[in-house]
């Protein structure tokens, strides 16, 4: 027996729809522009690739942003289950970083990374959405010609993923709710970033939080290293 929506059901499957009926042409987008960027149709100028590298950047955080709402509204509904491998933390932190390099250079922020050799037991592909989603928060909000520092540690029974940068400090109102669905400190963006991020990490058995003082800003994670067990969102 099937049951009827009501308006706020309404309101996610239409955010879910829209994100879905988006993501292919906006994936084509992405592809396109890489392929341009690397010369498939003709050698380019250090110009044209910069302006291109910007588009691509855009793109990017726009393709993040349609699978932030696609993705919480499958968590939601339990439709999505954790695939659990042997991931090298390094490997995760550098792809994303890449992702980011146009961005941050347009705001002149220096990002510092120690290479790490741990391993976990993860799901790749969620896990590297919510350090993207992490990178993308600490380069929107941080200040022009400062420094984002990443640290990947690991104890006994956890690894421990850290995103330190300098920035305003955050309203305490905004702070004890930033991981809820759909709040923002910021006046764009819909507040799902964040919120997918803490489900993930929730999923892998983690937790996620965030530290201030003035205007340094820590958003940190940890998982289990040994974390292989599949799971799902059980909302």
């Amino acid at each position: 027996m099937s049951r009827s929506l009501g308006a706020s059901d309404k309101e996610e499957l239409f955010f879910a729809t829209l994100a879905h009926d988006l993501k292919n042409p906006v994936q084509a987008q992405l592809l396109s522009l890489k392929m341009l960027s690397d010369g498939a149709f003709g050698k380019l100028n250090n110009r044209q690739k910069d302006i291109l590298n910007i588009i691509l950047e855009s793109s990017n955080y726009m393709n993040n942003m349609l699978l932030s709402v696609l993705n919480s509204y499958k968590f939601d509904n339990g439709i999505i289950y954790l695939d659990k491998k042997e991931v090298l933390a390094d490997e995760l932190i550098h792809n994303c970083i890449n992702e980011v390099k146009t961005f941050a250079h347009s705001k002149n922020i220096k990002i510092i990374y120690k290479p790490c050799k741990i391993k976990l037991f993860a799901d790749k592909i969620q896990l590297r959405r919510v350090i993207s989603n992490l990178l993308n928060n600490s380069i929107t909000y941080s200040f022009k010609n400062s420094d984002l520092t990443i640290s990947t540690t690991g104890n006994d029974t956890n690894v421990i993923f850290s995103f330190a940068n300098n920035s305003p400090e955050i309203p305490t109102d905004i702070k004890k709710h930033i991981f809820e669905k759909y709040v923002s400190g910021a006046s764009t963006g819909i507040g799902l970033g964040l919120y997918f991020s803490k489900q993930v990490v929730e999923a892998h058995n983690g937790k996620i939080y965030c530290e201030g003082n003035g205007t340094s800003n820590k958003f940190i994670f940890e998982i289990p290293l040994k974390n292989i067990k599949q799971s799902s969102i059980d909302l």
